[in-house]
């Protein structure tokens, strides 16, 4: 512990150490900000208590105690400080653990995957039932590869807790990436059983049935997130698309209908309306409705796609060949990704006119 600075508060002086930062790292990541309980488990570490003291009446009279004081967390120096306070896991009795699972997710997040198993492995130490502790293990052994090793911690986490809901979305996607589309699914099924407004879920549960050519239960999902969210013409464009695979045809034009009907709220329903739209014909409505859209929108290559191949069909050549060369120089692997896309709508005449071969 070294000296850092003395503060003078009411005519009581304060000393600042190098502890000071420390203590109030363990009260944010271990208690959720709770002194009280950190005092209670560490009750025989008196210098501890002592700086928890301090720090509590600079609180109640200058002012709050926050991550400013000792951002970044360097998990590998709070372990080290630890070791010289002999403070063990097994005296965090009343810990919650949120805050070390938030620091192993930021780790996670910024590619720091060894950083992240480090405070993994000591939740566990503090705390062997603590369910996201496994989930989070899981998840990380299966982003480097090790699935079966993952999937163990993944079923450890909800033996202890089976409401944990992203235990769940970890398997699926561990099952789905193997090849294992009907496990998968039923994994994706109990989480929305638990979360039914992940709306990403629905999708993916989806997508799992109909790599097993499922059609009927792709229905099945993407009705019931129709119920969930009547307004999502992603999901509308994805069961019209189920249904012609399950034969049910008069049903998908009653929904193309529907997204004849309506109109896009959110960026992510603009491509599938189009779509349909461009289908039908209705290439002057897609192109007003494009107009309408804020600069930064009608930037993306996508929009310019659309829009490009609504001046096309409404005879405005020059412009729409100036579009899709625009797109083809600063997005080339775009345009390409697209190309299926475009033949739905040109013939090869046209993409030649416009540059497109």
């Amino acid at each position: 512990m070294g000296r850092v600075i003395d503060l003078i508060i009411r005519d009581r002086n304060i000393e600042i150490t190098t502890d000071t930062p420390l203590v109030v790292m363990v009260r944010d990541l271990f208690y959720d900000g709770d002194w009280h309980t950190m005092m209670q488990d560490l009750k025989e570490k008196k210098d501890i208590i002592e700086e928890i003291e301090k720090c509590i009446f600079i609180e109640e009279n200058v002012v709050s105690l926050n991550e400013i004081i000792y951002e970044p967390v360097c998990f590998d120096e709070l372990k080290h400080w630890f070791e010289e306070k002999n403070i063990l896991p097994k005296d965090f009795v009343h810990a919650s653990l949120a805050g070390l699972y938030d620091l192993a997710l930021d780790y996670a997040d910024g590619d720091l995957h060894e950083e992240a198993f480090k405070v993994v492995r000591y939740m566990l130490e503090v705390d062997k039932n603590y369910a996201p502790a496994y989930e989070l293990y899981g998840s990380l052994l299966i982003e480097k590869g090790e699935i079966e090793q993952g999937i163990k911690y993944l079923d450890k986490a909800i033996e202890i807790d089976p409401w944990l809901v992203p235990a769940y979305a970890s398997l699926g996607e561990a099952y789905y990436n193997s090849g294992d589309y009907l496990r998968a699914a039923s994994y994706w099924e109990r989480e929305i059983e638990y979360a039914p407004d992940n709306r990403l879920t629905y999708f993916m549960l989806a997508d799992a049935y109909r790599k097993i050519k499922a059609y009927d239960k792709v229905c099945d999902v993407l009705e019931r997130l129709l119920k969930r969210d009547p307004e999502s013409i992603v999901a509308m464009f994805q069961l019209a698309q189920a249904y012609r695979d399950a034969g049910r045809h008069e049903d998908a034009q009653r929904i193309e209908q529907r997204i004849l009907e309506t109109r896009p709220t959110r960026a992510e329903d603009i491509e599938p309306w189009a779509r349909v739209q461009l289908k039908h014909g209705n290439y002057q409505r897609v192109q007003e409705f494009l107009n309408l859209l804020p600069d930064t929108e009608r930037m993306k290559p996508y929009v310019k796609l659309l829009s490009a191949l609504c001046d096309l069909k409404q005879g405005k050549l020059e412009k729409a060949r100036q579009a899709f060369l625009e797109v083809k120089d600063h997005s080339p692997w775009f345009l390409y990704g697209n190309r299926e896309f475009l033949s739905e709508f040109m013939n090869e005449e046209e993409m030649r006119a416009c540059g497109i071969f």
